[in-house]
Formats: structure tokens, sequence, C-alpha cells
């Protein structure tokens, strides 16, 4: 089912309550308040998985026509693929946003906008522009007759960063080898994600400390986020990201402050709100392959100082 039939066009569900036709003088923040309270309701009923209550919401002869030019026709066809999505699928988090709502003839209406899904599990945001024509019906309710996807809007590079914004903040872990803490924000134009990073070890284990920074950014050829990583004695590394069952993975390629080679698989998961784990996987470093490290990190609440997250 495509982005929009999971939600995209309904801002303007409004268009199910009853009022007056529109005249030339109608009343652009009261039309906009209505809409807004309607689309409330829609989403209520998407995030509840009612298929039915959406399909309510079109004219018996509706039709959506999908970006791939798939069509539904008819309210019936409509709901039965509000059933099948919801039976295969979490709905996810919806937002919508108006570009447009005008008048087109007496009782008849063209609504614009654009959809943004976050899907339930970890995955790529969708963002789809549509175009829908409402008509007021004898009983003054108006319904939906017809929607249409049109082209995605180009994302920003803010907008495609925000799968990751949970990073966002400072996570530390405290462990018999040293101390790793890593404090993410979005840079001041928000178009990347950056770590400063500090990683120290226990001098009963030899002592020393390692510090940096980790750059994350959306790369458009390549349709992936890329890592830049630079730490304080010279040595850098970069790589691409990919996403599969809620773990982020980023192969990285390093050159280090003495100029050898090594490679390493860093990975993501996150559990809850404050605690993920990070992986390190596949480590070689000139030829030597050296064992896997898994650690679960804790977010460090503002002003509160952190305890060591237990192992499971």
């Amino acid at each position: 089912m495509s982005s929009w039939c999971v939600g995209a066009l309904w801002c303007g569900l409004w268009l199910s309550m009853a009022g007056p036709a529109f005249s030339a003088e109608w009343d652009a923040s009261e039309l906009e308040k209505t809409v807004r309270g309607s689309a409330d309701a829609y989403i209520k009923a998407f995030q509840e998985g009612n298929a039915e209550r959406i399909a309510a919401l079109f004219t018996a002869e509706a039709e959506v026509v999908e970006g791939d030019g798939v069509v539904f026709h008819g309210r019936d066809a409509i709901q039965a693929e509000y059933e099948a999505f919801f039976a295969a699928q979490k709905p996810g988090e919806l937002t919508i946003e108006l570009t447009s709502i005008r008048p087109i003839a007496a009782g008849v209406l063209i609504e614009e906008g654009i959809s943004r899904r976050q899907p339930a599990a970890d995955g790529p945001v969708t963002l789809t522009r549509y175009v829908a024509t409402h008509v007021r019906q004898s009983d003054g309710k108006w319904l939906i007759a017809s929607v249409r996807e049109l082209d995605s809007p180009t994302m920003t590079a803010h907008e495609r960063l925000k799968d990751l914004e949970w990073l966002v903040g400072t996570w530390r872990d405290e462990n018999p080898d040293g101390v790793v803490e890593s404090q993410w924000k979005w840079s001041p134009d928000g178009s990347y994600l950056i770590a400063e990073f500090r990683m120290r070890r226990h001098r009963e284990k030899g002592d020393g400390t390692l510090s940096g920074t980790h750059r994350v950014g959306w790369d458009p050829q390549r349709k992936q986020f890329r890592s830049w990583v630079f730490d304080a004695e010279g040595g850098f590394a970069s790589g691409w990201w990919s996403e599969s069952n809620g773990v982020w993975s980023v192969p990285l390629t390093v050159v280090t402050a003495e100029g050898g080679s090594a490679s390493a698989t860093l990975m993501y998961q996150r559990l809850s709100k404050d605690v993920m784990v990070v992986m390190q996987r596949d480590r070689v470093i000139d030829g030597e392959h050296l064992p896997d490290v898994e650690v679960r990190v804790a977010r460090k609440p503002p002003g509160i100082r952190s305890r060591r997250v237990p192992s499971a």
C-alpha cells in the first residue's frame, strides 16, 4: 500500500464535516481550523487501524490513484486495501502538511499537501505529495471523491537524518577496561549529526585516552547515510550506513595515525529511549583480526551522574 493510502491525504478529512457552501469570501482562518480538526480525527482512526472509519470519509464511487498508477475504485475497495495494510503492519507515525486548499466550484474544492510517515519499525521516512478533490453531499457533509499521488518531494538532509535523531544526547559506558562517553548533537545548520567521543582506559589497564569526532550526513549519490570519523591522533575513517531489523550498521575503512590500514563494522541497536547496544564486528588492523566488542550504553540525563548499565 502506498504512503498516501496510509495517511497522506488526511489533512483534508475535514471534508467529512457539514458546513455551508463556499463563497468568494470564505474565511481562510476558519477553514484552516476546520481542516486541522478533521485531520486529527483521521489520524486517530489511522493510528487505531480502523479501515471502516477511514473508508467512510470517501464517496461511494471515490477513487485513489497511487504514484505507480494502481487505482482503487470505490469505497469498498479502499476499505479492503486499508484492512490489508493494517493486517500486515503497524501504522507508524504520520504527520501532514497542507500546502493548498481552494474551492473551484460550488460544492467542490481541491486540496494539496505532503504527508510524512515514519514506520513503526526503524526504517526510512516516506514523503508523498498528493492532490485531492472533495465534494459537498446533499446532506451537507464533505467527502473525498478522488485522490492522486504526485511525485515525491525532495527531502532535505535534516529530514532524512531524523531517522537517527534518537542518537542526540550524551551516552556513557563504564566497563572493566575503561570509560567511553559520546555526545551527539545537530550541526548548527541541521544538515549533520555530530558526535564528540572520548575513550579513557583505567590505569590498571594501561591508562591512555582517545578522543575525536564522528559526523553523519546524507550521501545523495549513494542515497545512504555516510560517516566521517576523525581521531585526535590523526587517524580517520569513513563508511556508509544501512539498516536491517532495527540494527544500523556502518562498515568503516580506517587509516590509522601511523599510516596503517584497518577496518571494522560499527553497529547501533536501540533497546529503549535511554539504552542502546554498540557493537564492533569484523575488526582488522594491519591484517590482524581482533575479537568482536559489544557494550550496552546508557543515555546520561542532564545534571545526573550516569551509572554503568549492566550487560544482559
